[in-house]
């Protein structure tokens, strides 16, 4: 079962769920979450997971536990850094980064930045600057009667946002309140709408700072998952981003709509387990003699980050 822990992360409070143990010569797994989800919506797929790998769901800057600010910045290059900054703080070595949508956009941007610093990705639908398509809905949310509609849709009757989320999802899934009640509880907490808002305002410069970045290709190793029945990035849109990765390993998931660790939670946990088998292998086979693992914090341990250097926020 995953345990809460925090952090205190450059004056930030951070939560985050871990569960497993960290073995050396095994990369850790961290999971970053869709745009109006957090940590809590990985549970069904932390659970198939089960505790033979260390995986750390993080909640983002401004989502689930940990802290909303009105001076928090929530462009992509300064969430990208915060997740910098808190794999410092653990003292993740290489790990495997999982995005899922919104968090997909913020791996493949590490991955871009800091090559060096990742074993290898798993993108869940990720979001992506060649889905020109999408900028009507995030010019609709910053129009008055998008603001109005994102302040007053977490107070909506819950069968009203029962449909929102069956619209996420592919014909083959199914979804009840209890996979519902993750987003209620984050999108009702003070402060949430306010991020999600000013993190859309930066979203047309943030895909256009990521573009520019991967005109050079990945060279991380990764893996994409994308649903067929995807409505909100269509999986037609994969293959320009697959065309910036070299060799993606890249699986159509029949049936399945945007959330595929939710709506199919043990089919992408295999697919996993083998990315993490393969990553696995080949770090023991070259020998590294750095440790590859953190120890555990404790549920009330906090830590301070290290400062990041300054080469890490050059360019875009």
């Amino acid at each position: 079962m995953p345990e809460r822990r925090h952090l205190q992360l450059d004056g930030l409070h951070l939560s985050y769920l871990e569960t497993g143990t960290a073995i050396e010569g095994r990369p850790t797994l961290v999971l970053l979450h869709g745009l109006m989800g957090s940590a809590a919506t990985f549970l069904p797929f932390m659970n198939e997971l089960g505790d033979e790998l260390h995986v750390i769901a993080l909640d983002l800057p401004g989502s689930g536990l940990s802290e909303r600010r009105p001076d928090l910045s929530a462009d992509l290059k300064s969430t990208t850094l915060s997740v910098a900054s808190f794999l410092d703080a653990l003292q993740l070595h290489k790990p495997i980064i999982l995005g899922h949508s919104h968090g997909g956009a913020i791996a493949l941007r590490l991955a871009a930045k800091f090559p060096d610093r990742l074993t290898s990705l798993a993108l869940l639908a990720p979001a992506h600057p060649f889905f020109v398509e999408a900028n009507p809905v995030v010019r609709f949310y910053l129009s008055l009667p998008g603001r109005l509609f994102a302040h007053t849709m977490p107070w909506f009757p819950q069968w009203m946002q029962m449909i929102g989320l069956r619209r996420m999802a592919g014909p083959q899934s199914w979804d009840s309140p209890e996979r519902l009640q993750p987003y209620r509880e984050n999108l009702r907490t003070p402060g949430t709408i306010a991020h999600l808002l000013k993190l859309l305002r930066t979203w047309n410069d943030d895909m256009a700072s990521l573009g520019r970045l991967l005109r050079k290709p990945l060279s991380t190793p990764t893996l994409v998952l994308w649903g067929s029945a995807d409505r909100a990035v269509p999986v037609y849109t994969a293959r320009e981003l697959c065309a910036r990765l070299k060799q993606p390993q890249f699986h159509v998931l029949e049936g399945i709509g945007h959330r595929p660790a939710e709506e199919t939670p043990a089919l992408v946990a295999e697919l996993v387990q083998q990315l993490v088998l393969s990553a696995s292998t080949a770090r023991n086979s070259r020998r590294r003699t750095q440790p590859a693992f953190s120890p555990k914090l404790s549920s009330t341990h906090e830590r301070i980050a290290p400062l990041i250097t300054s080469s890490f926020e050059a360019g875009d």
